[in-house]
């Protein structure tokens, strides 16, 4: 393994981990809080137990987007990470509200973000290197 693709999976972890983190006290309680407002405080019970896993989500996410690199495939990686770190989420809130609409804005905001970033950091990286 050659050194450019060490730096790839330390980087993308890196953003990856930011991502993970914005997410889970910026993004997803703003969704909430303008959308779902009832929900708040199962989100708040949720978000303080989730917070390790979750963000290691996005950063498995994050290491991967960076070590295949390209936009396309950065995007649907990441996307993926996010889905699914907004699905877990979601379902756990949901199961503790009995309120299904809660997971799919969780699972939508966290694929849209992951998607967005994905795209970022694949075309920042840009195609990964052979060897």
């Amino acid at each position: 393994m050659n050194l450019n693709r060490i730096h790839r999976i330390f980087f993308g972890g890196v953003i990856g981990l930011l991502a993970g983190f914005s997410f889970h006290m910026a993004v997803l309680p703003f969704v909430a809080e303008h959308f779902l407002p009832e929900m708040l405080d199962a989100l708040h019970m949720t978000l303080r137990s989730t917070m390790l896993w979750a963000v290691g989500v996005w950063m498995a996410a994050g290491a991967l987007a960076a070590w295949w690199g390209g936009a396309r495939r950065g995007s649907m990686i990441f996307g993926a990470g996010g889905l699914l770190a907004g699905a877990l989420l979601g379902g756990m809130m949901a199961w503790s509200s009995l309120s299904w609409g809660v997971f799919l804005a969780a699972a939508t905001a966290g694929w849209l973000y992951g998607w967005g970033a994905g795209l970022l950091v694949g075309a920042g990286f840009g195609p990964a290197p052979e060897g």
